[in-house]
């Protein structure tokens, strides 16, 4: 009898839900609000996202910026991920099977045509890039890993303005063409219909292209990868110098891009519109 209560008992506990620790969850719910957040949140906004009062919140806030997965600003008293959130996002995604493929993309592109390749998503500050390969040789184009692209004058940047959901590039691009307008720098756009119509032509070659934007003396290529939803996913850019890449809208580097990147998003399930 005694040996029967012992089975039925083990059998119970395989059966019923593992323990966890709730305050983990908790901050877990935290966590989840800042990630579905467009950008940096007020303690009562996060509170009610969450799911919880504002002085619960606080408390598990306070931890969590200790570990540096979130972070505050002290002028605006907003809530964000913080640095060690960051660095989580970026090796979970690098173990994502898309992405290895996509990193070997980006190899063979790098070797193809001679200049640095890299891929960007849409971050809290707009695009943003997560894995860069550079070309072996003295003229390579070097960028640090997590760069902001401009949005209204790079090659990136015009391609998320092109292919992202306006709601929430929208706030970016405004914020961008003022301070155009008042910093006087060289090839940029400063109104919103100049970059509409480079959007225009943008989304009708499939390709954004942009040589010396802001006068930095660079041109890129830069073609959108796509999800099974057909949601922009990735952008894959090539950028160098100036006198060295072809960043027309006809030249042979935009097909190569462009062919990149279609490769990649089928790797995604994507389907483009009319293909069997």
């Amino acid at each position: 009898m005694l040996r029967e209560n012992r089975a039925q008992t083990r059998r119970s506990a395989s059966e019923s839900p593992q323990l966890g620790i709730q305050s983990v969850e908790v901050a877990g719910d935290i966590l989840n609000a800042l990630i579905q957040a467009d950008g940096p949140l007020k303690l009562a906004e996060l509170a009610q996202r969450a799911g919880m009062p504002s002085a619960k919140a606080h408390r598990y806030l306070v931890s969590l910026i200790r570990i540096g997965l979130a972070t505050r600003d002290g002028v605006s008293a907003r809530y964000d991920l913080g640095p060690i959130a960051l660095q989580l996002g970026l090796k979970g995604f690098s173990r994502f099977e898309p992405l290895r493929f996509a990193e070997a993309t980006l190899r063979e592109i790098v070797d193809q045509v001679g200049e640095t390749a890299a891929l960007a998503v849409w971050g809290e500050k707009g695009p943003t890039m997560i894995r860069i390969i550079e070309a072996r040789h003295e003229f390579a184009t070097t960028i640090a890993l997590t760069h902001h692209c401009p949005m209204t004058y790079s090659a990136t940047g015009l391609l998320f303005c092109s292919f992202e959901d306006a709601a929430r590039t929208d706030t970016v691009i405004e914020r961008e063409l003022e301070q155009n307008r008042r910093s006087g720098r060289l090839n940029v756009p400063h109104d919103g219909a100049i970059l509409a119509r480079a959007i225009q032509e943008t989304r009708a070659r499939g390709f954004a292209c942009m040589s010396d934007g802001g006068g930095d003396g660079y041109g890129a290529v830069s073609a959108p990868v796509f999800d099974v939803t057909g949601s922009l996913c990735m952008a894959l850019t090539v950028f160098g110098r100036a006198n060295r890449v072809d960043a027309s809208p006809d030249g042979v580097l935009g097909k190569v891009v462009a062919d990149a990147a279609r490769r990649l998003s089928g790797s995604l399930g994507y389907r483009e519109p009319g293909s069997s």
